[in-house]
């Protein structure tokens, strides 16, 4: 590995990964980076859970500069968004670096987290036109080892103590990286309960709505069929045929896929933020679908994309 004695070894995104066993750990690897943005005047983002959050606010207060998050990840999509925004913000009101300090969710669950991989890794691109020094610290206790590989391959450095970083020998460029495949849903290996063949998205609304009413609430009915809305009408418009959505269902989970035989968006980002420089260009229908309160999955195969929709309890 290559040492990197500047801090701040780049313009823009500068996104750090690392672990910690104990609250030991994590105090010397996550208190010296943020006492150093206050010493500079730097504004200090703290996004972790409730317990982390709790010994953060013990061990450093809340001093003029510190700002506690902790609902900025409802879902990767919006995260994205909501993070952009509030550097855009800051930027605005005359910071010149930001420091931020978190993990995301679901580090322990391996079936939970797929769609948090693509999110560390785009995540690269995405806030790179700031400044941003962005420490995601992991407990290795609790983290599954095949979230620990991701994390070692979405940060191009790694944490050695207080302001040490090393240079990632693993790390993986987003255009190249290969997130998690996502745990197939129970209810998959069950004969769907409809399947319709090159419908119009007016078609695949009214079964999704029809079916989910009978088993969800009616906020993740309208959510499902606004999600299944747009990835037919992106598989019509930018899929190749033949297109088929399929449905299931059980008390209070409906899951439906929405396929094409097309390779799927080229852009590696899809989902994750909108199409640059269009208003209904390919990849708006996929990001707003990704805005909702479901797991939405992007799934590439033999067979064509696949767009899954889950929504309901697991």
């Amino acid at each position: 590995m290559t040492a990197v004695s500047d801090p701040v070894p780049r313009p823009g995104h500068v996104h750090q990964g690392g672990f910690y066993s104990s609250d030991e750990q994590f105090r010397a690897l996550v208190m010296p980076f943020l006492e150093r943005g206050l010493i500079r005047g730097e504004p200090v983002v703290i996004a972790y859970d409730p317990r982390r959050a709790g010994l953060l606010r013990d061990w450093l207060g809340e001093p003029p500069g510190a700002l506690y998050v902790d609902d900025l990840y409802r879902c990767p999509a919006a995260a994205i968004a909501t993070y952009r925004k509030l550097f855009a913000r800051l930027v605005g009101e005359g910071a010149a670096r930001i420091r931020i300090a978190g993990d995301v969710p679901h580090a322990h669950d391996r079936a939970r987290y797929p769609g948090w991989d693509r999110y560390e890794s785009a995540v690269n691109v995405v806030w790179d036109e700031f400044p941003v020094l962005g420490r995601c610290l992991y407990d290795a206790t609790a983290t599954a080892p095949e979230v620990a590989d991701v994390v070692e391959r979405t940060h191009p450095y790694l944490v050695t103590g207080g302001d040490d970083l090393t240079a990632n020998p693993r790390y993986e460029e987003p255009g190249t990286f290969e997130g998690l495949a996502p745990v197939p849903d129970p209810l998959e290996a069950r004969e769907p309960l409809v399947e319709l063949a090159d419908p119009s998205a007016a078609s695949a609304r009214a079964a999704v709505r029809e079916i989910a009413a009978a088993h969800v609430a009616e906020r993740i009915v309208n959510d499902l069929v606004l999600a299944v809305s747009e990835a037919t009408s992106n598989a019509l418009l930018h899929g190749e045929p033949p297109l088929l959505v399929r449905i299931w269902a059980r008390p209070d989970r409906v899951v439906v896929h929405v396929r094409d035989r097309g390779p799927g968006p080229e852009n590696r980002l899809a989902g994750l933020v909108p199409a640059i420089g269009t208003i209904t260009g390919s990849g708006l229908g996929l990001w707003l679908a990704h805005q909702l309160d479901l797991d939405v999955a992007l799934l590439r195969g033999t067979d064509g994309f696949t767009v899954r929709v889950c929504g309901g309890s697991r």
